[in-house]
């Protein structure tokens, strides 16, 4: 059995560290097999963050790409209603958008369309006012449309607008799986904490991750992370999980006027590198998660130690 990844290019693997272990079949694997789906319905991510301007939207769309490349069934949705941008990110221009899911009745499968490596992208609406104020019974139904996608996606990555306005803790308050983006600056830190405590207090079984985007360094990564998982441990009494940093990098810009993920632009850059490592740990925790050994968030460890980006000086 082999699955699709992204290196430096494409190319195929055989062996795979999410393939569960013979001796273990009662365990679950994320690698694609062509008997049977790798689990009964979609892992629902929400990738969300404090303030804007953190690179949520980047760290989405490649981490569609890299999970699409290892072979897994990925729909991407953009709830950030009303500014939405996803498409942009993937070379898209779709046709049809979430507001045909709120007001026609439409379901998620049906406005997906095609992109990169597989992708499909459930694509909102950009520069229209009324969606950023959209009733609770009208949220509802897109929230309802996302946990209905079934065998249609192994994995769904839903892009969330920043902050805790209605139309994104419409989202943080129902899905599990809360991937929050952070920068090393003051502001994004505070902003991505107060996120974390209204998921906390309104979402109990959610498990929340962390990714430190724009780092200088892994070191600063890691400082980051500690900051807000030592005020949560404090203040919530909740420990966080850590799926790594990503490297401030020029590149990134780079492949974002090209409309193109950096994974498929510059599959080389130090970003990129990062972005792999990301991917692989989220990757791992969806797996565990589905086989039952990982604890819950509140007394699950943070993984720091055992997180491991690409060797080099690509990612260091």
């Amino acid at each position: 059995m082999t699955r699709r990844r992204l290196g430096r290019g494409l190319y195929d693997l055989g062996a795979s560290p999410f393939t569960s272990s013979p001796s273990k079949p009662q365990e679950l694997s994320l690698v694609k097999d062509e008997a049977a789906a790798p689990f009964p319905r979609p892992v629902v991510v929400c990738v969300t963050s404090g303030k804007g301007g953190t690179g949520k939207s980047v760290l989405t769309s490649n981490l569609a790409v890299h999970l699409a490349a290892s072979g897994l069934k990925v729909i991407a949705v953009d709830a950030d209603m009303g500014l939405a941008n996803l498409h942009l990110l993937l070379g898209l221009q779709p046709r049809r958008t979430v507001m045909e899911v709120i007001e026609g009745g439409a379901t998620i499968d049906d406005i997906a369309e095609s992109g990169p490596i597989g992708v499909r992208l459930a694509g909102g609406g950009s520069g229209r006012p009324e969606m950023a104020d959209l009733h609770p019974s009208r949220l509802r139904r897109l929230v309802a449309a996302v946990d209905a996608v079934g065998e249609r996606a192994d994995v769904v990555l839903v892009d969330t607008g920043a902050g805790i306005g209605r139309s994104t803790t419409s989202f943080l308050y129902a899905i599990e799986e809360i991937l929050v983006v952070t920068s090393p600056d003051l502001t994004a830190m505070t902003d991505g904490y107060a996120v974390i405590k209204n998921v906390v207090r309104n979402n109990r079984s959610a498990r929340v991750f962390v990714v430190v985007n724009r780092a200088q360094s892994a070191v600063e990564g890691l400082e980051v992370f500690g900051r807000i998982d030592r005020v949560c441990q404090r203040f919530l009494e909740r420990r966080l999980f850590y799926l790594g940093h990503v490297l401030n990098d020029p590149r990134v810009t780079t492949s974002v006027a090209a409309r193109v993920p950096i994974l498929l632009n510059q599959p080389a850059a130090p970003a990129s590198a990062c972005l792999r490592g990301v991917g692989r740990a989220l990757l791992l925790e969806i797996d565990q998660r589905l086989a039952g050994t990982m604890a819950d968030g509140r007394a699950g460890a943070t993984h720091a130690a055992r997180f491991e980006p690409d060797r080099g000086p690509e990612c260091a």
